[in-house]
């Protein structure tokens, strides 16, 4: 494995693989790539073999799994689901109403998420996924969960933002029987696929939606859940927070939570220079280049982007790549970014 480093710091130059280039490789639709284990299974080696061919050592092919569909808990709770033929699969809102929201959420209370028909399927997919590969493939994975404030807003709908205002009371409620159901579903789900129902070591939590309350109501309507949703996850002291589109004036509150470790992402209020200054100096944080930035940058300014980041004292520089990059013809772009880690080579 290739090392490196600045100023004698350890720092990590990563390139993600997003999952739509899996289903673009194998020419098949996105709905056969969530619901047709056969086609999933030849897309998986196609994107084997050719990340493998590109790129060699520098990097690993994404392991193989049933499609991530970050909805899953949603869905078992009554979300309705929609598999568009060449787009991700989305959900719409399940309860007209807060009140109907809250009662839902009451009714759900100790059920058996892994009886569910989204979770048979899932069930069903990562067994013949990692039939196909013993090696890589989880047990069970791919039907996920959003952390709390997200998952409220999706499944309530764009009302839930007026519901805050209206019924404060009621909202943190219906936020606790949310964070009480997405960990009931995780202990479920770790256990199925052989795992502790609580981590031992860490958790994480992604979270984007959060961005949508106003810095002050993040005490009242934010923190007490994520606390909630941490302590529910695991014993350990890790915490990492992925939490896209925050402006400067909720960053304070990561504190409050206890993040050791933040991931900003796609946050476009955020910069190198007003970043450090709201959070905590005992958080870190990774920080993207985005993937439709860097297919249209040159050489040297890739370069210029990795110094003026590493300058600024992060140590985990992320860019991606997915269907975009290849069908664009700009896979070069992904190579100018290892030629230009090579500089910090150690």
């Amino acid at each position: 494995m290739i090392s490196y480093e600045f100023c004698g710091k350890p720092v990590r130059f990563t390139v993600e693989i997003y999952h739509d280039l899996v289903p673009y490789l194998g020419n098949i639709s996105e709905k056969a790539f969530f619901l047709d284990a056969d086609a999933a299974i030849a897309a998986w080696q196609k994107q084997i073999d050719f990340i493998t061919s590109e790129f060699g050592d520098r990097l690993a092919p994404r392991a193989p799994s049933a499609a991530p569909l970050s909805y899953g808990h949603l869905v078992c709770l009554g979300a309705p689901l929609r598999y568009p033929d060449d787009a991700e699969p989305n959900i719409s809102p399940a309860a007209s109403s807060l009140e109907e929201a809250v009662a839902m959420l009451r009714d759900a209370q100790g059920m058996d998420f892994t009886k569910t028909p989204i979770f048979q399927t899932y069930a069903e997919l990562s067994r013949r996924i990692r039939e196909a590969f013993p090696d890589t493939a989880p047990r069970f994975a791919g039907l996920g969960l959003e952390g709390p404030i997200t998952s409220a807003a999706l499944f309530r709908g764009q009302d839930f933002y007026i519901d805050i205002i209206d019924d404060p009371e009621l909202c943190a409620e219906y936020l606790r029987l949310m964070t009480d159901s997405i960990i009931a579903f995780r202990h479920q789900s770790n256990v199925f696929a052989g795992a502790p129902a609580v981590s031992p070591n860490g958790a994480g939590l992604a979270d984007d939606l959060a961005s949508m309350i106003p810095p002050a109501l993040w005490d009242e309507l934010v923190i007490p859940f994520w606390n909630q949703y941490y302590e529910g996850f695991t014993t350990g002291k890790s915490r990492s927070l992925h939490c896209e589109a925050l402006v400067p004036a909720q960053l304070p509150y990561l504190s409050h939570a206890h993040i050791t470790h933040y991931q900003p992402s796609v946050s476009p209020a955020l910069t190198l220079e007003n970043i450090r200054p709201g959070l905590a100096p005992d958080i870190p944080f990774d920080w993207l280049l985005y993937a439709y930035h860097v297919t249209e940058m040159t050489d040297a300014e890739i370069a210029d982007w990795m110094d003026e980041t590493l300058a600024a004292g992060v140590t985990n520089l992320r860019t991606q790549l997915g269907r975009y990059t290849v069908e664009a013809g700009k896979l070069d772009r992904i190579h100018a970014w290892y030629a230009a880690a090579e500089r910090y080579r150690k």
